[in-house]
């Protein structure tokens, strides 16, 4: 596996090989670069892996979600995102207080996170209907903060949960 950070500049693809699991790729060409899983089919709790690290990304609570941020094996929280309901969007704060913004489109298929001065580091566009399949574009600004791995695969994790959360309204109208 190649370091995300040496995939800057290209663009990568997420897939789902399978419908039937909640396991997804994030390939450059053909080649492996990173992988997300959810342990439980229905659940939020999601591990991710890639040669920069690995992290644990679980959405708690109900009216107000928050998703903490955890790497590899340790019960330290690094980060947190919040969403923003009424805008669409949400923020990942780390306990040093940087902040990353995270926009979407109205329709979830395009998410960007962008710093405080509105610059954009990764877009990500989903351009599937049954099984994941969304293009990541990381910008050359991103490398310089430290986070940038786990953010494009936080970015990845935030398009499934979307995806689940609009099946599920869907299934419930």
């Amino acid at each position: 596996m190649r370091r995300i950070t040496a995939l800057v500049d290209h663009e990568l693809t997420w897939t789902q090989p399978s419908g039937l699991k909640s396991q997804y790729e994030l390939r450059f060409g053909n080649e492996l670069v990173a992988t997300l899983r959810f342990p439980k089919t229905l659940g939020s709790h999601a591990v991710a892996e890639a040669e920069d690290g690995s992290w644990r990304f679980e959405r708690v609570g109900f009216w107000k979600t928050k998703t903490i941020i955890k790497t590899g094996e340790s019960e330290t929280e690094i980060a947190a995102y919040e969403t923003n309901v009424w805008k669409g969007g949400g923020s990942l704060i780390f306990p040093n207080g940087r902040k990353y913004v995270m926009v979407a489109n109205i329709w979830k298929s395009r998410f960007e996170f962008r710093t405080d001065a509105d610059e954009t580091l990764i877009e990500i566009n989903n351009s599937s209907v049954l099984r994941l399949s969304a293009t990541v574009r990381m910008y050359r600004k991103a490398v310089r903060i430290p986070e940038f791995p786990m953010i494009v695969l936080f970015g990845s994790y935030l398009v499934v949960m979307s995806r689940r959360d609009a099946a599920a309204h869907t299934a419930t109208s």
